[in-house]
């Protein structure tokens, strides 16, 4: 299973791009706030992992900006 993330910002480009995903017998799904925070987390937690040491005064620093 392969997955594609597109930032939509009209709601007719969003019902062209779900029209055209249903026509291709793929699923499209909008997702919520909580949804999209919580894959740019884990996208920045694995990015983490790759650089080495983060500092807890760094990630509590981040979080606080998010909020």
């Amino acid at each position: 299973m392969e997955l594609i993330i597109k930032d939509i910002k009209s709601a007719e480009d969003l019902r062209l791009f779900t029209g055209l995903a249903s026509r291709l017998g793929l699923k499209a799904s909008k997702l919520s706030l909580q949804e999209k925070e919580d894959i740019g987390l884990a996208l920045a937690i694995a990015k983490g992992r790759k650089s080495g040491y983060v500092s807890e005064s760094s990630v509590m620093k981040t979080l606080n900006k998010i909020q």
